[in-house]
């Protein structure tokens, strides 16, 4: 809440690329990213010029620099704190990316509980989860684990919720999406808490593979782990991970695009 009472709401884009899809980025994604700011009263918070690494890489920056914002007091209990990949495109913009629970974030469809895009809302159990998800403790605990070694803070997630590193059966199908599915000395949730606090959306907001697409050779090479399969009309966000190649059909397809 701001000095008046008010929710603040934060939209996080880290853009800090070295080669063309920073201009891509720029010039045709983070328009769009501006655009739903504004039709949903988000503060718009593109980061270039990025801060030193943590812990050598620049994924812990979404939960780092969300950290920060609640430590200097910028983000207050009630306000509403965005993460969006850079190389998301915003395709449907009705739905606005806040949550009634403390956590929101999508199972994509390589079936992955995925911090590529998420939401927290600011209270005592969100912030909790942040401090874990940076906890240096654990992180001294599991840094050669091979999963955190490839997954850093979405490793926490998984460690912290007690989620099987990967499984062919989808998550969804799984009682509670999955959670306590492998329990270890270093889990931090139950299950009612979990079911409390966090809020799992489907791949169509997290959109990273389409049997539509297969037609490069990233995309086919990748359509074996398309294991929660969505269809290209039903695409909220489109996520182009995995090293896809950036399709700008998706920006002209966005509810948000003006030519």
């Amino acid at each position: 809440m701001d000095a008046i009472g008010k929710m603040k709401k934060i939209f996080l884009v880290i853009a800090n690329y070295k080669d063309h899809k920073q201009e891509f980025f720029e010039n045709k994604i983070s328009p769009l990213n501006e655009k739903y700011c504004e039709k949903h009263g988000f503060e718009y918070m593109f980061i270039k010029d990025t801060p030193p690494l943590f812990r050598e890489n620049p994924t812990w920056w979404k939960f780092t620099i969300l950290q920060e914002m609640i430590k200097n007091g910028e983000l207050k209990d009630g306000d509403v704190f965005t993460h969006l990949d850079a190389d998301m495109v915003i395709v449907k913009s009705d739905q606005s990316y806040e949550t009634e629970k403390s956590f929101s974030y999508s199972v994509d469809n390589g079936n992955t509980h995925c911090m590529g895009n998420y939401t927290i809302t600011i209270n005592d159990w969100s912030k909790n989860l942040v401090e874990n998800i940076l906890s240096e403790d654990l992180w001294q605990k599991m840094r050669n684990d091979d999963h955190w070694e490839n997954f850093r803070e979405q490793a926490a997630w998984y460690t912290l919720a007690g989620i099987l590193p990967h499984s062919w059966k989808p998550f969804k199908d799984m009682p509670n999406y999955g959670f306590h599915s492998k329990v270890t000395k270093n889990l931090r949730y139950s299950i009612d808490e979990l079911n409390e606090h966090v809020e799992v959306r489907g791949p169509e907001w997290d959109c990273t593979l389409l049997a539509e697409e297969a037609n490069d050779p990233v995309s086919s090479m990748l359509q074996k782990y398309n294991i929660n399969r969505s269809l290209k009309k039903d695409t909220i966000i489109r996520h182009f991970a995995g090293n896809q190649p950036w399709n700008e059909e998706y920006v002209k397809m966005s509810d948000l695009y003006e030519g």
